[in-house]
């Protein structure tokens, strides 16, 4: 099944139409209608929307039946859910798919910007910076981390983050949706 196939899937399944997806959402109907037909590719922020509605985490919309019983995810063989347009900003899934915990390894290039948006999921997650140093906004507090810092953001925390150093950020995150455990 492709991205806008279970999109459909998760919107039906929580008894929605794609008006009221798309009210719920801020995102025009159309803009829904094509993301579904696989005609347009939303941006991460747009399926953090998407997700935050349908009560979904993003990985829910990426993982395949047939890697369900992976137990190992090789560096090479990781799948790229997500790369901004200009490539400066890429997501990794590091854990194998259909598991209840879930890992995200985020890589910002130098001075790249991905705090357009302040995401609030519904699930907690922890942050770890592998490589370089991340500032990262909290509501409106703004902390720097450095290599082997790490960060607990609570479910519904806005958050947004960026890049301003000279080197490459690498960052894992981790997940688990409420009641999985």
């Amino acid at each position: 099944m492709q991205l806008g196939e279970k999109i459909k899937h998760f919107r039906k399944e929580k008894g929605l139409t794609i008006k009221q997806l798309s009210e719920l959402t801020n995102l025009s109907s159309g803009f829904i209608s094509n993301i579904e037909r696989n005609l347009n590719s939303p941006s991460v922020s747009n399926l953090q929307q998407i997700c935050k509605v349908l009560d979904i985490n993003i990985v829910d919309l990426i993982q395949t039946s047939d890697s369900i019983h992976s137990m190992i995810v090789r560096r090479e063989n990781r799948k790229d859910f997500f790369k901004s347009s200009d490539d400066n900003v890429k997501f990794e899934l590091l854990s194998p798919r259909g598991k209840k915990l879930t890992g995200i390894c985020i890589v910002l290039e130098p001075h790249s910007n991905y705090g357009k948006t302040s995401w609030g999921h519904n699930y907690e997650e922890l942050g770890i910076v592998i490589k370089g140093s991340l500032e990262i906004k909290i509501e409106n507090d703004v902390y720097i981390l450095n290599e082997g810092d790490s960060i607990y953001i609570n479910k519904f925390t806005p958050h947004n983050y960026r890049n301003t150093g000279d080197t490459t950020c690498i960052t894992h995150w981790f997940s688990v949706k409420e009641g999985e455990i």
